[in-house]
């Protein structure tokens, strides 16, 4: 068994194109995907699928079951991403089973909750539209053929960030997520060597940067541009992909940089089993033709 983890963020969104969204929407802070953005979000499934295989046939000598997790952030613009990676992830393999590519609600991968983001806080009721939305799809037999949605998961926030969130607060939710997400497959690693489970988180700009950085154990914060992918590996405590990440020290004579060190070693998600090793980051090269 292996685990792999794709973070991801959402496709091109409405108000990046039409500014005049943000004031005939009844529902600004919450933006769909344009038609590009859908067409990245399923060229970014079929990405995902390709690079991952590409990965296992190179072991000879692993024959895998493949599950496809997508954990997705409540808005709007990222549901709809993560239901086009799911098509896309379809689109790659037609003999891949619905149950095997499911997605997941998830408030801990919301967007910073900040006041330079909003004026007011985003009401929860855009987790419930999300549910009801979902429920509609899984009806139909057409969206039914290649994902499920998990309708018994259980999430690690049940609602949204408080509103304002400060900087601190956006970097442990971040890393709970991480954590709370991952730890149960990780600690699983040894019961079922003939399964991968394939982890994708879909999420926002500011979140992307934190959940790799918080893998990484570095300093890697860089502009994601739409669907941009990063791609973390876990390797078990021991093996050579495990030797190839250096240890961060908090080495600084000032007290303020010490303090956001130490603040970001708290979340960064370490275990006795192992550690992340990114191999691929923010690319977006896929999207090239589009």
């Amino acid at each position: 068994m292996s685990v792999t983890l794709y973070i991801t963020r959402h496709g091109e969104r409405m108000d990046h194109v039409e500014p005049s969204f943000a004031y005939t929407s009844p529902t600004p802070y919450d933006p769909p995907l344009t038609p590009r953005g859908k067409k990245q979000a399923k060229k970014t499934g079929s990405y995902i699928h390709n690079i991952h295989l590409e990965t296992i046939v190179k072991d000879v000598e692993r024959q895998r079951k493949v599950e496809y997790l997508i954990y997705t952030s409540p808005f709007l613009r990222t549901v709809e991403t993560a239901i086009g990676i799911a098509e896309g992830i379809n689109s790659s393999d037609k003999d891949l089973p619905a149950k095997s590519i499911q997605i997941k609600l998830e408030p801990a991968l919301s967007e910073w909750h900040t006041a330079a983001y909003y004026a007011n806080a985003v009401p929860n009721s855009i987790i419930t539209s999300r549910v009801e939305e979902l429920h509609r799809l899984n009806q139909d037999a057409q969206q039914q053929s290649f994902f499920e949605v998990d309708w018994g998961y259980k999430r690690v926030f049940t609602e949204l960030p408080e509103y304002p969130e400060g900087i601190y607060e956006v970097m442990n939710r971040c890393g709970l997520a991480l954590k709370q997400l991952t730890t149960p497959f990780i600690e699983d690693l040894q019961k079922d060597k003939t399964k991968d489970v394939v982890l994708i988180f879909v999420t926002h700009g500011w979140c992307f940067n934190v959940i790799q950085e918080a893998c990484s154990k570095a300093s890697t914060w860089m502009e994601a541009g739409f669907c941009a992918v990063s791609r973390a590996r876990w390797a078990q405590k021991g093996s050579p992909e495990e030797s190839k990440i250096p240890e961060i020290k908090v080495n600084h004579t000032d007290e303020e940089i010490k303090i956001k060190a130490n603040r970001k070693n708290e979340i960064d998600h370490s275990s006795p089993y192992g550690r992340w090793l990114i191999d691929v980051t923010a690319n977006t090269s896929h999207l090239k033709e589009i």
